[in-house]
């Protein structure tokens, strides 16, 4: 019985969403990107910028390995940090 209600608990926590606005990775403005995950998250992001700033789209593509890894170590944290959406 417990095993089960477990398992709801993680399914329920995998369901949570959580909401970053552009601005808070670092864009132009305050559309919001809704994810699960931090992958879900910079992909939703970077979809948004491709439409939205193709410029700033091309220059994130253009980030050296060192340069991604030190965005993601500014902004994973908020991400974290954030309440799951209502």
């Amino acid at each position: 019985m417990h095993s089960g209600i477990l398992r709801i608990i993680k399914v329920l926590k995998i369901t949570q969403m959580k909401n970053m606005k552009c601005s808070e990775m670092g864009g132009p403005c305050d559309a919001v990107c809704s994810a699960n995950t931090w992958e879900e998250m910079t992909a939703e992001g970077m979809k948004h910028l491709e439409e939205a700033h193709p410029e700033m789209a091309a220059q994130i593509k253009a980030m050296s390995p060192e340069e991604m890894a030190k965005w993601e170590a500014e902004n994973k944290p908020k991400f974290d940090a954030l309440p799951d959406a209502q």
